[in-house]
């Protein structure tokens, strides 16, 4: 084995931005050079344009562990262009047309032949002339799915002589392995879902590294808790029979069907040909109707049914269930010792087949005093009895604390040696070539909303109240922020300072304000200022409303984990008390003794929602300190949190927390009337791959379909739920439906990693299509939704209408109470601030650039943000950075004041609102005091302070 040689970890990488080609244009390209004829192909649903050639969007892989390793061994621009990797998307398929012969190859079926073949894309090099100059052809092959949303379909793929060196780092070798094995045996199956699923772990983006030796963290055994009896909504899998018509079969031998088709100039018969020049015909259906003879009641026969059985869901209410919480699934604990100073609140660790959630605290003074109080001698105790894997690590050594749940590797001891421990050698060995280095992917970060947070009209719309005092308390926060922002203009210009970022141009209103304060006055400003409001306004209706509450990230009990240190049970912690109507928690975002109100996303219904308790421990205080406001610690022995929230667990999984009394009080009630719903649906053991690249793609495209009924499944509980509020929720069958679509939400993100007998598809179609559901209304909350992210529009059956259910009814509030005017005040135009000192001819040829590449930075920019649903929060990042980076480079040169201010003016008139914002942030980013030299200063003495203020 050659030596492997070292990464460095210390200094920034940049992102490399890869070709995004969809699978479809792939193959049509493909048969338009074979043919060499044209083709046309559909876009859309019923649109035929000529193929040209394929279009490409840009995809980006971030600073990661894989990215680190692979660095060597990729070519990169000066752009940091890349061109080992593409991104191939199987969302559509190949519907095509050579010669009016028209064509159709399914997506999946595009899956299954690029799997098998892989996908050949040539690179094109173009003179200043564009004209093609070189063409280079780069055979790939597929390599891992995207980790951005897999319900897209996306998949990574490597050119070919760098896969084999990219698989085994993701696989940590198990990939050739496996090849060999199934070489040896064909038949043989293995764990592709989870394998899949486990290695792009090292794939995810990185905020930092940090380094922690195996020998310093100490792996327990998770423990299973479980609940007094109580009372629960169970959803299990159900076989049912169905009597399924087969159709009319037609009695081809009765004499009285001869006779009709007889009459037809047709027979069955080879002996009346000649007799009665009759034309013979098969004994089918088919035969019938290909010579146009259609079969009515007039033909003897009979109907042929037989039963069919399927699996669907069912519900069923119990008084006695015990339900079960996994208490540290997925977290950890780290000692303060080795805590990043530039971390908060805990560390989101990811590294080969390992993920955990790293909570912060001062585990080493806990083993201290415990051994202090329990006369144990902590320089030598060692903890080889509750190690997974028996090993004697002293107390002082431990600086990380983890379950089972965090080693994904756990899930192949059969391909790590057999055994666990031989398995953990494995592992400890390549770990220790990798220089045992944990990618950090995520740490606490504080609202930017200050102490608002911004709920979802999921959560909103599942709170079990249709009355209007109570909600309009729930809104009044809402309806408070847009008064405020229109009634002071301090106000507006703090929330503009709290929403600045790179990319809007917050920060250029408020260097103008603090340039001359009367520019606040301006029409520029006031309609910029109007425009917010109405957007602010407009996102509140929807169900985007603020409440003093933020995402906190979930951590249970830490104080039982460092018990097990010394064989303790998880009860005998002594920080929480289990109560009949809510579950006991800590935060010290609240204050202590307050009632909370709990939603996680997703989140489909009451039975979802979660009343808590904050209680201050003694011991949380003690010895977890710094875990900060942004992190909530649940009392998970003996209570329901986990199955509560949809299946929650804790590497990182976030709550929406508020102590808004009203939302607290109908926390408690769903609690209490909406039982917690327990998911019974059994697993599925027919997850058994092959090691072919055909059961690669029959394996993800089976869960990019169901990936898509996440969202499908939580756009019909909305809708079950409305017409629940709107039959005063009385309505068990509408009740049953958003409760088995709260289940069915859940197991759709579980399919990445296992399977389940039930058909998720089918089941939401079944679900759709029962009674209770055929209803030809849709809320105007949900219309307004569904409008604003994915641009649809109901058909002429359906009424969109304002429903007697949380959401619409918080939007009428807010509609009503938002004042609909300021205080009226003149407007003066902007051209009065503009300096009028500045004379002389600008260069047309500069300004014109500019302007032009701000249109196509627009552009670029618009396709993020319509396609933002199909990216994690740091792709969308990167990738509008490089937009910025590359306008920014396009533009970069030297303006004199002139060509400033003739740009200003170009901006600010509107009819230019489309590259507005872009040429002023530009302009104030590039060349900052000649444009704000463009404008009147006068900084009175009211303005000495302005900067503090806002």
């Amino acid at each position: 084995m050659s030596r492997i040689k070292k990464i460095d970890y210390s200094k920034k990488l940049n992102p490399i931005y890869i070709e995004s080609i969809e699978a479809n244009q792939i193959y049509i390209n493909k048969i338009a050079e074979k043919t060499r004829k044209p083709v046309t192909w559909k876009v859309g649903k019923d649109n035929w344009v000529e193929f040209k050639k394929i279009s490409t969007r840009k995809a980006v892989l971030n600073d990661s562990l894989f990215l680190r390793f692979m660095k060597r061994s990729i070519v990169r621009d000066s752009g940091d262009s890349c061109r080992d990797f593409i991104v191939v998307k199987f969302n559509y398929n190949a519907e095509y047309r050579t010669d009016d012969v028209e064509e159709k190859v399914d997506y999946h079926d595009l899956r299954t032949k690029f799997y098998k073949d892989g996908v050949t894309y040539i690179f094109e090099k173009r003179n200043k002339f564009g004209e093609v100059v070189e063409k280079k052809p780069i055979h790939y092959k597929m390599l891992m799915r995207s980790t951005g949303k897999a319900k897209d379909g996306e998949c990574v793929f490597i050119r070919d002589d760098l896969h084999h060196k990219a698989i085994n780092f993701l696989t940590m070798g198990l990939y050739d392995l496996m090849d060999e094995q199934s070489k040896n045996d064909p038949e043989k199956v293995f764990k592709l879902v989870e394998m899949s699923a486990y290695q792009t772990l090292t794939t995810a983006t990185a905020i930092g590294y940090i380094q922690i030796p195996l020998e310093n963290i100490l792996i327990i055994k998770d423990v299973d808790v479980y609940t007094d009896p109580m009372h629960a909504n169970i959803v299990k899998d159900v076989e049912r029979t169905y009597t399924k018509d087969n159709g009319f079969q037609v009695d081809f031998d009765s004499p009285r069907t001869e006779s009709i088709i007889n009459k037809k100039g047709f027979t069955f018969d080879e002996n009346k040909l000649k007799e009665h020049s009759l034309t013979l015909i098969e004994k089918t259906k088919e035969a019938l109707k290909s010579n146009g003879i259609r079969v009515n009641g007039k033909y003897p026969g009979e109907h042929i049914y037989s039963d069919e059985t399927r699996l669907e869901c069912e519900t069923e209410r119990v008084s006695d269930a015990m339900i079960k919480n996994v208490i540290w699934d997925g977290m950890g604990l780290i000692d303060e010792s080795i805590f990043p100073e530039n971390m908060n609140g805990f560390i989101y660790c990811r590294s080969h087949f390992f993920k955990s959630c790293l909570f912060r605290g001062n585990i080493q003074d806990f083993f201290k005093d415990y051994c202090n109080e329990h006369d144990i001698d902590y320089n030598t105790y060692t903890v080889e009895s509750v190690d997974m894997f028996k090993r004697p690590i002293r107390l002082l050594d431990i600086k990380v604390i983890i379950t089972d749940k965090s080693i994904k590797w756990i899930k192949f001891v059969d391909m790590m040696g057999g055994t666990e421990k031989k398995a953990y050698k494995f592992y400890r060995k390549y770990m220790k070539d990798y220089e045992n280095y944990f990618s950090i992917v995520k740490t606490a970060h504080k609202s930017k909303w200050n102490d608002l947070q911004l709920s979802a009209y999921q959560m909103n719309n599942s709170v079990p109240c249709t009355n209007m005092n109570i909600l309009k308390n729930i809104s009044k926060c809402g309806v408070d922020f847009c008064n405020q922002l229109k009634q002071d203009d301090l106000a507006y210009l703090k929330y503009l300072n709290n929403q600045k970022n790179n990319f809007n141009t917050n920060e250029v209103l408020l260097e103008l304000v603090k340039w001359n304060l009367d520019f606040m006055k301006t029409e520029f400003f006031r309609k910029r200022k109007s425009r917010d409001i109405s957007n602010l306004k407009n996102d509140f209706c929807m169900g985007r409303l603020p409440q003093n509450a933020d995402n906190l990230t979930i951590m249970d009990n830490p104080i039982a984990l460092l018990l097990m240190t010394f064989q303790k049970e998880p009860t005998e912690e002594g920080c929480f008390e289990v109560v009949s109507d809510g579950v006991q928690c800590y935060t010290s975002r609240f204050s202590e003794g307050e009632r909370l109100a709990a939603f996680r996303n997703p989140h489909n219904s009451p039975n979802n929602v979660v009343h808590l308790y904050n209680v201050y421990p003694d011991k949380l205080l003690k010895y977890f300190p710094n875990i900060g406001q942004n992190v909530i610690v649940f009392n998970a022995i003996k209570t329901d949190t986990q199955s509560r929230l949809s299946g929650h667990d804790c590497d990182s999984d976030s709550v929406y927390v508020t102590n808004q009394k009203d939302l607290a009080n109908l926390a408690r009630k769903s609690y209490i009337e909406y039982p917690t719903i327990i998911n019974e649906i059994r697993e599925s053991e027919e997850n058994n791959y092959h090691f072919t690249p055909e059961d690669y793609a029959r394996m993800d495209n089976s869960i990019a379909d169901a990936q898509q009924s996440i969202g499908i499944s939580t756009d019909i509980a909305q809708l079950a739920l409305s017409y629940y509020y709107d039959n005063n929720m009385q309505d068990k069958e509408l009740e049953k439906c958003f409760v088995i679509l709260s289940v069915i939400a859940q197991i759709s993100i579980d399919l990445a990693k296992r399977t389940y007998v039930i058909d998720i598809v089918n089941e939401i179609k079944r679900l759709s299509h029962l009674p209770c559901m055929k209803r030809n209304d849709i809320p105007a909350f949900f219309a307004a939704n569904k409008k604003k992210r994915i641009n649809k529009e109901f058909d002429e059956s359906k009424v969109v209408k304002s429903m007697n259910c949380p959401m619409d009814i918080i939007a009428d509030i807010i509609n009503n109470n938002v004042i609909k005017y300021s205080s009226r005040e003149d407007h003066v135009a902007l051209r009065e601030f503009l300096n009028k000192d500045i004379k002389g001819s600008p260069n047309r040829y500069k300004t014109g650039k500019i302007v032009s590449e701000a249109a196509e930075y627009n552009k670029t920019i618009k396709y993020i943000e319509k396609n933002k649903n199909k990216y994690n929060d740091d792709v969308i990042l990167s990738l509008k950075t490089r937009a910025m980076s590359q306008f920014m480079n396009k533009t970069n040169s030297e303006l004199d004041q002139e060509t400033v201010m003739r740009l200003v003016i170009f901006a600010t008139d509107d009819s230019n609102k489309d590259v507005c914002a872009t040429i002023l942030n530009f302009l104030f980013r590039n060349h900052k005091d000649k444009f704000l030299n463009c404008f009147v200063k006068s900084v009175p003495k009211t303005n000495e302070n302005f900067g503090n203020n806002t």
